[in-house]
């Protein structure tokens, strides 16, 4: 079978396995539709439920990061038994942004992946927009340690008045 183009002179064969493509991807459009319009109204957590799933994603992170922390302890005391040097130790604001910074930035986007409580959305964008702020901070000054994140009073403040306990902290 032979397809005639719009101006009539570009003759596209349309072989028998690319009309059965076609034809399936007609029958599967409908099916895709209805499966995004039932995920479409997929009910909204409620803040109880979001706030539970965002604690865990900031204690998941808090964990990683105090093991983080551990190994750079035990590095740095390896260090000085051997004398050997280690860049890490020799330069702790590339491993701050090496190893903690990177951790921050997947517990943020962690956070972000988290389907918002209707009406929430704008106040938790605004919220992970300001804990974006302080990661890129700690990125610019590596030598403040990770008190520039967990320690600004600010967003322990917002967290909390959201309900999340563990975020505000980590």
């Amino acid at each position: 079978m032979l397809k005639v183009g719009p101006g009539g002179a570009d003759r596209v064969p349309v072989t028998p396995l690319r009309h059965r493509r076609l034809r399936l991807a007609l029958l599967a459009l409908p099916v895709a539709l209805v499966v995004g319009a039932g995920c479409a109204q997929a009910t909204a957590p409620s803040q109880e439920e979001y706030t539970a799933a965002a604690d865990a994603v900031c204690t998941g992170s808090g964990d990683k990061l105090a093991q983080i922390e551990q190994d750079y302890v035990e590095e740095t005391l390896e260090a000085e038994e051997t004398g050997e040097s280690s860049l890490n130790v020799d330069r702790p604001e590339r491993w701050m942004r090496a190893k903690v910074v990177p951790e921050y930035k997947r517990m943020s986007g962690n956070l972000k992946s988290i389907p918002a409580p209707d009406g929430d959305v704008a106040y938790l964008s605004d919220l992970y927009s300001d804990l974006d702020r302080l990661i890129a901070d700690l990125h610019s000054r590596p030598s403040g340690g990770r008190d520039i994140v967990r320690a600004d009073e600010d967003l322990q403040r917002r967290f909390a008045s959201y309900g999340m306990e563990v975020c505000g902290t980590v």
